[in-house]
């Protein structure tokens, strides 16, 4: 099947919508549009990154009223081109579609054949089909290059592990282990360059600063190579929110690329050990929590349930959670998708990691 992303500005949704329907029609055609195919309560942006690493080809449909906006070069246009600089030129990956006689958003797509849907949709779209039907490889998940090993089986997300000091001996083990207990999530485990130098003492302990992560760190993983990247850390993390130095905190995202979640693993031995769980059980809790925040439109709550996503704002409030190894009964129909409250639960409560 040859999967074929639709990307279109709020203005040409329409347009957008009826190349997707014809394009449905069309045997060993797979259209994917964000209205029509993301799932109820899954957030758009780690859908859509997922759906371009694995087209085959990339629609960009554009206009004067959409090409006229500030920030029209939103997040997946700006993906397809790092995939197309991947790959010969006689490799066809982005297709530009024009609504009208609208300028190219950004520079690089003047060096791209487009196809003009004006003032024949008819002859726009049988151009369209050609290139597609004619050039059935395309680019895909398996074309790009990754330097962690891929799955042998079906999955949705890929995440990685990452141990950014270097001192967790069973990360390998934990991935391994859950991924033979389901197949929702592939979890590897990558390794970053140092981030020793965003080690700062704040209030005379050691904070992992996120925001002095060296934009190298950022650099190492190319957009498509994984959905989320876990990076835990032995010490508490630090922020700069408004001005303002917060610090001693659990987990929060990278504002450079919000795929990149940083987890403070400080204290988890002691909680584990006073929960009466292994350490490792306490990452996979940990690391659950980030899977439901990052994928769903579902959040923590700031009342402490003993439910995986509790805020903690009282770190020690973990304990409470770790003890009990389940979502609250307000947190499990909050995650719609079957398939994925089931991955959750199965490693939430495998006894192998207990």
């Amino acid at each position: 099947m040859t999967k074929v992303f639709i990307s279109y500005a709020r203005e040409n949704f329409e347009s957008a919508n009826r190349l997707y329907q014809d394009l449905k029609n069309v045997p060993e055609i797979e259209p994917w549009l964000d209205k029509e195919c993301i799932l109820p309560g899954m957030r758009w942006e780690p859908e859509i990154r997922k759906a371009v690493r694995e087209s085959n080809f990339f629609i960009a449909i554009l206009s004067k009223s959409s090409t006229s906006r500030k920030g029209y070069a939103h997040s997946e246009l700006r993906a397809a081109l790092e995939i197309a600089r991947q790959f010969p030129d006689d490799q066809i990956f982005l297709i530009p579609v024009r609504l009208d006689d609208c300028e190219m958003p950004v520079d690089e797509l003047w060096a791209i054949n487009y196809v003009d849907f004006f003032p024949n949709w008819d002859s726009g779209y049988r151009k369209v089909l050609g290139v597609i039907s004619h050039n059935k490889g395309g680019v895909n998940d398996e074309t790009i290059n990754d330097e962690m090993t891929e799955p042998t089986t079906p999955y949705y997300y890929r995440v990685g592990i990452v141990d950014l000091f270097s001192g967790l001996i069973n990360l390998t083990n934990i991935a391994q282990r859950l991924n033979r207990i389901q197949k929702y999530f592939h979890f590897t485990c990558p390794t970053l360059p140092s981030v020793d130098d965003a080690i700062h003492r704040i209030d005379n302990k050691p904070n992992l600063l996120v925001q002095d992560i060296p934009l190298s760190v950022y650099a190492e993983h190319q957009y498509l190579n994984v959905d989320l990247l876990a990076c835990l850390s032995k010490y508490p993390l630090a922020f700069w929110e408004n001005g303002q130095l917060l610090y001693n905190y659990f987990s929060g995202p990278s504002d450079i690329d919000s795929r990149f979640m940083f987890i403070s693993t400080h204290l988890l031995y002691e909680f584990t050990k006073e929960a009466g769980c292994t350490f490792e059980k306490g990452i996979v809790y940990i690391i659950i929590s980030q899977l439901v925040a990052h994928f769903t439109d579902w959040g923590y709550h700031q009342e402490t349930k003993e439910c995986v996503m509790d805020f903690c704002e009282n770190r020690s409030d973990i304990v409470k959670g770790l003890k009990r190894m389940r979502f609250c009964e307000y947190c499990i129909p909050m995650i719609k998708n079957p398939d994925l409250r089931n991955a959750l639960e199965i490693m939430l409560h495998d006894e192998i990691l207990v």
